[in-house]
């Protein structure tokens, strides 16, 4: 090649912005590298250097921090197997302890006739990338472990039993690669012989979500012990949500109140999940009422079903698209599962529930559950509790 024209070419490898290197012969001797190797490596390589020799004066590893041996080095493996190796992650530590990250892409050099005879790589530090990826996920876990402990610190003490109910209550974090969302319950009495149910799920994920929780659900006990009717509670809440959220969040929810004396369930169900109300069959309580926050000054209607006997299950929305590799839990088989197990101990039941979903999903739930079983015990004309002949059985 011309004086003029190497030098031409001399040029423009040297403003790549990746570092080229080139070995030859069986030795893999160092024949070629431009100006950026000099500055992506912290002990810089020599012309006429054999990689292994180089190798051996630099402290080298995969991410995982696993040793790094020289015959797995892509200009090795490409000159020895004869195949191009790409985007290869190859850690260096300086003395110091800090590490380069390198990305590394190499491929044969073969002859007029196919031998091979070198390798050619490409060398690109990713070394701001690698640390801008740990601050982020750094900070991901920081907000992960604030919107937790927020989210459990609004979960309640639920009482085993008030009254004639006797009352099992769940909250199951994702794992821990998926954001924590908005699910939440609660269990209050507004009023003597009353009881109040709450579950519900705010859109968003982090900390936004579990601000929004916290609105929803203290805002909640305010409106019930003024009102505990659930058209009076949900139309005010839903309110108070389209004001502070705006447009930012929705939440879906269950609001219903026990009446005790009465032994009946009026409810609400504003675009939350249907309950479901277990005896002898399995009957999902629903209204399709539009979820909180949309629409201002709208009414929500409310329904009243007996409660005597039997049981109810609340549940948030990661129960039925719990995915697995047949696809999402679904209502239908949460219905056939809550009339499998109808017979079971309260406890028994949600822990089995529980169990089922993590079986369902290969132990990797993607959202957050939530779970509140509420299973009434008959009583005697008098007033006096009985065990009950059917249905889920007392814990």
């Amino acid at each position: 090649m011309p004086r003029e024209s190497k030098s031409r070419l001399q040029t423009i490898i040297d403003t790549v912005p990746s570092g080229i290197i080139v070995v030859e012969g069986p030795e893999e001797r160092i024949t070629y590298m431009n100006r950026r190797v000099q500055e992506f490596f912290v002990v810089p390589p020599e012309i006429g250097m054999p990689i292994p020799a180089y190798a051996e004066k630099n402290k080298m590893m995969h991410p995982d921090g696993r040793p790094y041996l020289t015959s797995e080095l892509p200009m090795s493996r490409a000159l020895h197997e004869g195949k191009a190796v790409y985007n290869d992650e190859l850690v260096i530590e300086t003395p110091t302890g800090e590490r380069n990250y390198l990305l590394l892409s190499a491929a044969p050099l073969k002859d007029s006739k196919g031998r091979i005879y070198g390798a050619v790589t490409s060398t690109e530090n990713i070394t701001p990338l690698v640390k801008a990826r740990e601050a982020l996920r750094q900070a991901y876990e920081r907000e992960r472990y604030v919107s937790q402990t927020l989210q459990q610190a609004f979960l309640p003490n639920v009482p085993d039993t008030i009254g004639y109910l006797r009352i099992v209550s769940l909250y199951k974090a994702a794992s821990k690669e998926a954001a924590v969302g908005g699910d939440f319950y609660d269990v209050f009495e507004p009023n003597e012989n009353m009881v109040a149910l709450v579950v519900g799920d705010v859109s968003g994920k982090g900390v936004d979500a579990a601000v929004h929780t916290a609105l929803a659900k203290y805002s909640i006990r305010a409106y019930a012990h003024q009102d505990p009717s659930p058209c009076s509670v949900v139309g005010n809440l839903n309110n108070a949500v389209f004001r502070q959220a705006g447009k930012e969040a929705f939440i879906t929810l269950f609001y219903g109140v026990i009446d005790q004396n009465a032994q009946t369930l009026t409810f609400t169900v504003a675009g939350h999940e249907p309950p479901l109300l277990i005896n002898e069959n399995v009957t999902e309580l629903t209204d399709g009422n539009t979820a909180l926050g949309i629409i201002a000054d709208i009414e929500y209607p409310e329904c009243t079903v007996p409660f005597s006997s039997g049981s109810l299950l609340l549940y948030t929305d990661g129960v039925v698209e719990a995915r697995g590799d047949r696809g999402f839990f679904g209502r239908k088989r949460l219905k056939e599962f809550a009339f499998a197990n109808r017979r079971k101990k309260a406890s028994d039941f949600v822990s089995a529930l529980v169990k089922r979903l993590e079986m369902w999903t290969n132990g990797n739930l993607t959202d957050d559950i939530a779970l509140l079983l509420v299973q009434a015990e008959e009583t005697s004309p008098k007033g006096t509790s009985r065990k009950r002949k059917s249905g889920i059985e007392g814990t």
